[in-house]
């Protein structure tokens, strides 16, 4: 097919039924790249036989020395269904071709994002992998329709020598498995709507008759399922190679073989092509099922009977491939050609590469690109008919039922792909591409890029008049000494800024002044003036038609139309240029309409990663985020190798933070930078952007900064710790030193104390006795799950603390208003979900029972804790760790409130401005700027009236300072300053040594609220340090969970390297039918870089590993075990000079962060060591 003009493809996009938005979806190396090239040669982009090796949407070079997809990218392409097909049309596919490494698993989200249908590839032989699940979650997720196509047929043929039967079933099995998958998805969505439904009920009725609803029998309604799965009768499964450019649905064959079978339609054959269906041995006109054929001709004939998939679609393929590659022989190929009346040039049959003519010969009969560009516009919905199913959940929450009726003017437009130019703009753009300024068609001279080669000779000549132009104004303007921006455009530029060019003129006035790097009026800059790289949005208009130079409001995911708080994340942006993207290359538009997948140029500064571009900020909704399966987890700190290159290096870092989806970049306050990625592979591409695109300068990285956890256990301590000064200083836990364990030091009496500290503030006035213990691991795996639950019953509370806040503010004066609206104005104020009241309760009572189970926790303290003795999560409010008040200390504490916000009546005015210390923290997980001014203003109370103003001796009015020093405790412990997990801090007395009233009323610094509260936090911080230690501290690690496949040649190679990175072996088991072992092993993240090049090396590139957090696993070994027993002693000395890892790890962390190691240093190398001294 020749080249298709781009106006051909502008001009398709104006009707969106024509339309298919379609993204390729599959596992690392299972061909979607391939596929890709396949599809681009019939518009004539790339020469069919370079399909599969030019690998034309890899624009990257390190994505062709890989050889695998790092970046999403999109191009469109034309297709005209053949003449007798049904309906007989033109369409416009646009094809997203996403990664399949688990590293980018951000950029797939992007393309189902933009998506109304997928290609899901799987290749036959390695069958359904971990990214094959998670890209078919990914596509679940997003409501995208999938179409399966199983790859790498060629492989069962040559490879694995299966007979057709043997085929038939191993792809049985294959679809089932796929299948299986999605039915796993079915069932948990079902299963939290009838939740949902039930909770529902449940609140009606107490909102109807008060009281508890009547206990009633569970049951699920049933929903048909069939329309969720694939089945090849359904057409939604296509059969192929694409290295060897064919594939096929059973509805091909059952037009070639509708006749001879004596059938009246291809209709009728098509639902028997796949299952136990048979033609009958004696009359041919038959088809039988299989009990039927067992009736008429025995059972020992059906039990060996092919299936009609057997004897018209494989067998045939089979036939061929036998005859060209397995068991070459040249009469038999040319019966083949003959018979298939296929043309293949001389040239090929003569090929001495037997691949080259196997190809030719499939291609000519079952055409690769023909199948699926079929299957895409038989099987996937256009825009029109998605975006009532795709939309609601998007525009109201995942809970939203689909096929929603609309409930405004801009949902009705969204729904029904309104495209005239009086619907709202409402487009979302799904990631920011960073494109180099050369390449963009307005700032290009290269031919085809619509620059200066491509132009006709008036435009030329325009373009060089309005040059001088700018040249006149730029020198009148220095000589002047105006500002660049405040000058005037002269010629059509000018015309074009101000209004009053042509509608045919308006746009090359525009495009030439953007050229020109000019800033059109001071209110409106160009962000893109004089950068090297530009950023682009690649995106999907969902309604309306936007047009280069209008105006739209840039929304980001935080931001909400009916929050006045939120509008922090609105900016008004220009739209600059629109394109239609061609994969390395930018085709210019002038409008794109609803339906249409495009890239826009004015999103630079406006838009961070994603977000929703709109006419109206007000009545158009803003975009839920995309839901991506990974996060980032390595860290590394970057500095460049010159230090006048700073600023060169922190606007790098800015273009990476928005160029690339999953990729944080994190200032520290001591200003390091640190950038923060998915994995190994995803860091080396950052890195690489960085030196040759971003920054353009040389870069020193750190080590990989890992994340570790820290935790203890119910076994014998074997060390001390050396405090220093630590409770009257407040400094850091700075020396720690290893002291074996008394002999008599577990006694009943000492156990009991154990991990029991009492410690004194610097003045003297308050003492604070700690007990850490560790939490039940069921605990501990509970609070780890459900944090997201416990977060959004946390923000409720928040939202509910502001609004008694300001009903009491009003008692006391404009004043104390105007304070408690700043202290809660940077809350995050995410609008309170249905049923969110009965979460509370139910995390209580699931809680509750994990102790229940636990064993050591008296029920009598489980009922305290879950009563109001369960103050506050840690750290950061959400997490694994517990602050508890003994009896004695709640009596003090009186009526505040309690974790899970039960609200009582406050006995004083004072008290109603101290919330309890889970109130006071951060909302979020994020690092946000948002986010730290919270704190800042959580920490802010108002001044209390004069009799509230000194301490009265308990703990209520000393509660933020205290859950100040527990969350500060959290986040830093005292092994090596990580977050600690999995335990419970109870606060067994606050005393607090009153003076006596003579001396109370003298003026003393020490006596100042403020500072006592300082000390306050800093000695519960360092008390619940000091108990922690008391305990057998554990480092917990962070883990990947490891996939691979390899053959039995290899294992013992992989198994060798996996013990070596400290990895155990959690499963192996063989795939049915294939010589391939499937083994799940567990790596620490810290031992994994590297892991993946090692084991291809060790096999020769057999084995490749797929890497995915998994979560965080204690390492069972004591940092500071010593050899303390006899045995011990003699197997290892009293050196112990055997490796302890935890100690290392922990070493590692602690020379990083600049603290306290011990280590053994030569003092007099030269001297020579006796025994006998």
């Amino acid at each position: 097919m020749p080249i298709v003009p781009p106006a051909k493809l502008a001009e398709l996009q104006k009707n969106a039924q024509r339309i298919r938005n379609v993204c390729v979806l599959a596992h690392v190396d299972h061909g979607k790249t391939t596929l890709s090239d396949a599809l681009l040669a019939t518009n004539g982009i790339i020469s069919s036989k370079l399909a599969g090796k030019v690998r034309y949407l890899d624009s990257r070079e390190d994505e062709q020395e890989r050889g695998i997809t790092m970046e999403t990218s999109g191009i469109s392409l034309y297709y005209r269904m053949p003449a007798g097909a049904a309906p007989e049309d033109e369409y416009l596919v646009n094809l997203i071709d996403s990664p399949g490494h688990v590293d980018f698993a951000s950029e797939v989200a992007s393309a189902a994002r933009l998506s109304d249908g997928a290609l899901v590839l799987v290749d036959v032989v390695e069958g359904v992998c971990t990214q094959t699940v998670s890209v078919l979650r990914q596509a679940w997720v997003e409501n995208v329709r999938p179409v399966l196509f199983l790859n790498k047929m060629d492989r069962l043929v040559a490879e694995w020598r299966m007979t057709p039967g043997e085929a038939y079933l191993h792809l049985q099995q294959l679809i089932e498995q796929v299948n299986a998958v999605l039915a796993g998805f079915w069932e948990g969505d079902r299963l939290a709507e009838d939740s949902r439904r039930f909770e529902a009920s449940k609140t009606r009725w107490r909102e109807a008759h008060g009281g508890d609803a009547p206990a009633t029998e569970w049951y699920l309604e049933e929903k048909d399922d069939s329309h969720i799965y694939f089945s090849p009768e359904q057409g939604n499964v296509l059969f192929g190679s694409a290295i060897d450019g064919w594939a096929f649905r059973t509805s091909h064959f059952a037009r070639i073989f509708a006749d001879k079978l004596g059938l009246a339609s291809p209709a009728k054959l098509q639902p028997l092509m796949w299952g136990d269906h048979f033609i009958d041995p004696k009359d041919r006109s038959r088809v039988l099922n299989r009990r039927q054929l067992a009736k008429l001709h025995g059972p020992t004939k059906a039990a060996a009977a092919a299936p009609l998939f057997v004897q018209l679609c494989l067998r045939p393929v089979w036939q061929v491939y036998e005859s060209v590659v397995v068991e070459p022989n040249q009469d038999r190929v040319d019966k083949v050609i003959d018979a298939l009346a296929i043309k293949i040039l001389p040239r090929d049959r003569r090929s001495k590469d037997k691949r080259t003519l196997l190809a030719a010969i499939m291609q000519g009969w079952l055409p690769l690109a023909q199948a699926c560009m079929a299957a895409i516009v038989d099987q996937l919905p256009s825009p029109v008919d998605a975006q009532p199913r795709r939309l609601p959940p998007l525009v109201h929450g995942a809970a939203h039922q689909a096929d929603a009726a609309p409930q405004s003017e801009a949902e009705r437009a969204l729904y029904g792909c309104a495209a005239d130019r009086s619907a709202p703009v409402v487009a979302y753009i799904g990631k920011v591409v960073s494109v180099p300024r050369a390449s963009l068609p307005e700032f290009s001279a290269a031919p085809g890029q619509g620059g200066r080669a491509a132009m006709t000779a008036d435009e030329m000549r325009a373009r060089g008049r309005d040059a001088v132009r700018r040249e006149l104004a730029l020198s009148r303007g220095s000589a002047a000494g105006t500002p660049l921006s405040a000058l005037s455009l002269s010629g059509t530029a000018s015309a074009a800024a101000s209004g009053t060019a042509t509608p045919a003129e308006q746009p090359d006035a525009l495009a030439g002044a953007v050229a020109g790097g000019l800033h059109i009026g001071d209110a409106d800059p160009d962000p893109d003036a004089g950068e090297s790289e530009i950023l682009v949005g690649f995106g999907r208009i969902y309604s309306g038609s936007v047009s280069v130079g209008d105006k739209l409001w840039a929304m980001q995911p935080k931001y909400s139309p009916g929050d006045a708080r939120t509008h922090g994340f609105l900016k008004q942006i220009t739209v600059r240029s629109l394109y239609l993207m061609m994969g390395r290359e930018f085709v210019r538009l002038q409008s794109v309409p609803a339906g249409s997948v495009f890239g826009i140029r004015g999103v630079a500064g406006a838009i961070l990663k994603s977000g929703t571009l709109a006419s109206d900020a007000q009545t158009c909704p803003n975009l839920a985020a995309m839901h991506t399966e990974t996060h980032p987890i390595v860290r590394v700190a970057l500095e460049p190798a010159n230090p006048q290159d700073m600023p060169r290096l922190v606007r790098g870092l800015e273009l990476l933070n928005q160029a690339d989806p999953c990729a944080q970049v994190v200032s520290q306050a001591t200003g390091e930078r640190v950038l923060v990625t998915a994995g190994e592979l995803h860091l080396e591409r950052c890195l690489k952007d960085l030196r040759e695109r971003f920054a353009l300068c040389e870069i020193h990285v750190s080590e990989p900064i890992v994340p570790f956890r820290e935790g203890i256990v119910r076994q014998p301590a074997q060390h001390g710790v050396a405090l220093g000064e630590v409770g009257s200083s407040g400094r850091q836990l700075a020396i720690i030193s290893r002291q074996p364990a008394a002999a008599d030091a577990e006694t009943a009496a000492a156990a009991a104390r154990r991990g029991e500290v009492t410690l004194t503030t610097a003045n003297g006035l308050v003492a604070v006795t700690v007990r850490v213990e560790p939490l039940p691991e069921q605990t501990t795996e509970f609070l780890a799950r459900h944090v997201a639950d416990i977060q959004r019953v946390v923000r409720a509370a928040s939202s509910q603390r502001r609004q008694r806040a300001n009903a009491a503010a009003e008692a006391l004066g404009e004043d104390v208003a105007a304070t408690l609206a700043a202290q809660t104005e940077a809350e995050d104020g995410a609008a309170k979900p249905s049923r969110l009241s009965e979460l509370g309760p139910w995390l209580q009572d699931r809680l509750r029972q994990t102790f229940v189970r636990a064993k050591g926790w008296e029920p009598q303290r489980v009922e305290h804790i879950m009563d109001g003795g369960l103050r506050v999560f840690g750290p950061r409010r959400v997490g694994p760790n517990m602050l508890i008040y003994s009896k004695e200390v709640l009596e003090q504490a009186g009526a505040s409130a309690s974790c899970w916000f039960r609200q009582r009546e406050h006995s004083a005015l004072g008290s109603s401005f101290t919330a309890s210390p889970c109130l006071s923290e951060d909302d979020d997980d994020d690092d946000d700027d948002d986010d730290e001014s919270e704190d800042d203003g959580a920490e802010a109370l108002p001044a209390a009236p004069e009799s509230a103003a000194r301490p009265a001796g308990t703990i209520r009015e000393f509660e933020e300072s205290v859950g100040a020093g527990f969350q500060l405790a959290a986040q830093s412990g005292p092994l090596c300053l990580e977050p600690l997990v999995g335990v419970a801090v109870t606060i067994e007395r606050f005393v607090y040594n009153g003076a006596d009233a003579a001396e109370a009323e003298r003026p003393a610094p020490a006596r100042d609220a403020a500072a006592l509260s300082g000390q306050i936090i800093t000695t519960v911080r360092d008390a619940i340090k000091a108990g922690f230690l008391q305990w057998s501290p554990r480092m917990h690690l962070a883990m990947y969970r490891c996939g691979i496949q390899a053959t039995s040649e290899v294992l013992g190679r992989v198994y060798a390297v996996i013990n070596r990175r400290h990895g155990r072996i959690l499963s192996e088991e063989m795939r049915e039918g294939t010589p391939y072992f499937m083994i799940e092993a567990a790596v620490p993240i810290i031992e994994s870089f590297g892991f993946a090049d090692e084991i291809r090396k060790r096999t020769s590139g057999a084995a490749i590993p797929l890497l995915i957090f998994r979560g965080f696993e204690p390492l069972d070994v004591d940092p500071f075990w010593v050899p303390t027993t006899k045995e011990e002693l003699e197997d290892l000395g009293e050196k112990a000079d055997r490796e302890n890892a935890a100690k290392n790890y922990m070493d590692k962390v602690r020379r990083r962060k600049g603290l306290f190691v011990e280590r053994k240093i030569v003092e007099h190398a030269e001297k020579q060591r006796t025994l006998k001294k």
